[in-house]
């Protein structure tokens, strides 16, 4: 619940609703906590320009864009600079259930300058059920999708499926020739 109650600051009543009407999507999970991530370093007070490295990073657009509506600028020749560490959806598995998966979302910025390092991680951690994959990833974007982990395994998938089905396999064979016989 604390993780909601952060990314929850400075919402309207609209987001409020939809917060709590649905599962927030793994987009609206990294632009919350990359703002996040952002005011923690803009409070810092270090540096009003920066450069935002990597530059191919998928969520590089996402921290300028934050960077930039604080007021601050984005500049290649600054003394300062904006390293993503990490911005990205992980799911893993939820032992007490095949049905659910564990959603991580997490972003790490890191602001290098002469003053010295000033790290800010931003993370988000709740359960979804596996058929809420579809509604909260985008699927043509990298940003926010992840590999799934396979549901675990149960009796039936290791002992009892495959007994089923060589034993039904082996009761048509024995019917084809029986009947086949007379």
């Amino acid at each position: 619940m604390k993780a909601v109650l952060t990314l929850a600051v400075g919402m309207s009543l609209g987001n409020w609703l939809w917060l709590f009407c649905q599962v927030p999507t793994n987009f609206f999970l990294l632009d919350s906590l990359s703002a996040q991530a952002v005011q923690e370093l803009v409070s810092a007070g270090v540096c009003d320009s920066a450069a935002v490295v990597p530059t191919e990073s998928n969520a590089r657009w996402l921290v300028v864009e934050k960077w930039s509506a604080m007021g601050k600028t984005v500049s290649s020749f600054s003394p300062c600079t904006v390293a993503i560490a990490d911005c990205a959806i992980r799911y893993m598995l939820h032992p007490p259930s095949r049905d659910s998966i564990v959603r991580h979302a997490r972003v790490e910025l890191r602001l290098l300058s002469s003053a010295g390092v000033h790290r800010a991680i931003a993370e988000h951690r709740d359960t979804i059920a596996r058929s809420d994959l579809v509604s909260v990833e985008l699927p043509r974007s990298e940003l926010t999708a992840s590999p799934v982990p396979p549901p675990p395994r149960t009796l039936w998938d290791d002992l009892l499926e495959p007994v089923v089905i060589v034993a039904s396999v082996a009761t048509t064979i024995l019917l084809l020739f029986t009947a086949r016989s007379r």
